[in-house]
């Protein structure tokens, strides 16, 4: 009796879902004008390091190692008619920081750095105030070393 009921189950199961199925014609080809250009990469964020005109970001490669960057503070600045280039959200467990680079046609977009936003936790670190950052005034984002 529990098998003739189990596999009614399984054959109710098996013609709701071919009842709900998408009918899709594979023999037209996609119409790649409504595809996005817009990519992002990430990685993720082991420190960041604040002075007093930028961040720096060190963040985990892929497969071994780590590696830096360098994110203008001047980047969060809002000026009227431009849009930011940083933005940040805000997460709670700072295991899970990680770093998004967003580019539209293969150019820099904007930058999001998602990380806890409380400075006293220990994710965030202080470059001393006499260091000289390369890069710090830079226009774009350079591609990540990952």
């Amino acid at each position: 009796m529990k098998k003739i009921f189990a596999i009614a189950i399984l054959l109710s199961l098996f013609a709701t879902a071919a009842a709900f199925a998408e009918n899709q014609d594979l023999s037209q080809p996609k119409d790649e004008s409504k595809w996005s250009d817009m990519t992002y990469v990430t990685a993720p964020v082991l420190k960041i390091l604040e002075s007093k005109d930028c961040y720096v970001v060190i963040y985990q490669k892929k497969y071994a190692g780590t590696a830096t960057t360098v994110i203008p503070k001047v980047w969060n600045a809002y000026k009227k008619g431009e849009a930011r280039k940083l933005k940040f959200r805000n997460i709670k467990n700072p295991n899970e920081a990680y770093l998004s680079i967003i580019k539209k046609g293969g150019e820099f977009q904007y930058v999001i750095l998602n990380a806890p936003m409380k400075k006293n936790n220990n994710l965030w670190g202080v470059l001393g105030i006499d260091a000289n950052v390369d890069g710090a005034d830079k226009e774009t984002m350079e591609e990540l070393d990952l």
